[in-house]
């Protein structure tokens, strides 16, 4: 026994105090650990050598990072201007944070009964426009059930389909984009034709069934197209079912998308 602990109470105290050290003593184990995983470290100027101590907090984008010096302080720092074993340490730091990779979702199913879609910011100018989507199930090449209803709204830029199918709405969405209309659905497996964007460039292309049943039409199609970077020439009258684009080294991919952009569809060569 040791000196001076005879006394029950004291023996107690003496007990309790050793708990409470081995506790504090846990603890700072466990805050050197963190301290440890915060990554306090000398990071080096690729221009000239030059190293300061700090913490690694955040990689911001695929440029740059944020660090935390000892003062607390944080900066953005751009990764060009570290050395390269930092951009390394980086590189790696950024793959042992990064969550497995998810499995991609499945795509949305087509319904097989009844129900409804609506499309929004679609272009229509004129009567014109909308007695031409109520046409679509008299469509000559794309064949609409004729069970489907649709009606379009001029002032708001709709069109609500309703049909007794999923694969029924998306033949009613499909037929209305090759008469010159596009709008975005609120169904995730009803959709009209999707862009797959690439880098492709050209110096002449032809939109092939555009919507240009009125002056109002042509002149948004005709616009939307002279907005895109390397267009000089637009070739559109109004009733034309082909026109031809020329400039210098412009992307079809951007043509088209103008074109989506203002609620017109069509398709090109």
């Amino acid at each position: 026994m040791e000196r001076g602990l005879t006394n029950p109470r004291a023996l107690a105290y003496h007990s309790d105090m050793k708990t409470i050290l081995r506790r504090f003593l846990l603890i700072a184990l466990v805050s050197a650990t963190v301290s440890a995983q915060a990554e306090m470290r000398k990071w080096t100027r690729a221009s000239d050598g030059k190293a300061i101590e700090a913490e690694f907090v955040e990689k911001v984008d695929d440029k740059s990072i944020k660090i935390k010096m000892v003062n607390g302080q944080e900066f953005t720092i751009p990764l060009a201007s570290l050395s390269p074993a930092d951009n390394e340490f980086v590189k790696e730091l950024a793959a042992r944070m990064a969550t497995p990779t998810d499995k991609p979702a499945a795509p949305a199913k087509v319904p097989e009964g009844e129900v409804t879609v609506t499309l929004s910011g679609v272009h229509m100018s004129c009567s014109n426009c909308v007695e031409a989507i109520h046409a679509v199930k008299e469509h000559d090449k794309i064949a609409v059930d004729p069970a489907v209803e649709i009606e379009a709204n001029k002032s708001e830029g709709t069109i609500v389909v309703n049909a007794p199918s999923g694969k029924a709405a998306q033949t009613a969405l499909r037929a209305m984009f090759s008469f010159g209309f596009y709008g975005k659905s609120d169904n995730d497996a009803i959709k009209m034709p999707q862009l797959k964007e690439d880098d492709f460039t050209t110096n002449t292309m032809v939109v092939r069934d555009p919507n240009l049943r009125c002056r109002g039409s042509l002149r948004a199609f005709t616009k939307a197209i002279e907005s895109v970077d390397g267009v000089d020439e637009v070739d559109a009258k109004e009733g034309s079912t082909r026109v031809s684009v020329k400039g210098e080294n412009f992307k079809t991919y951007d043509v088209m998308k103008a074109l989506r952009d203002i609620g017109m569809g069509g398709t090109f060569q």
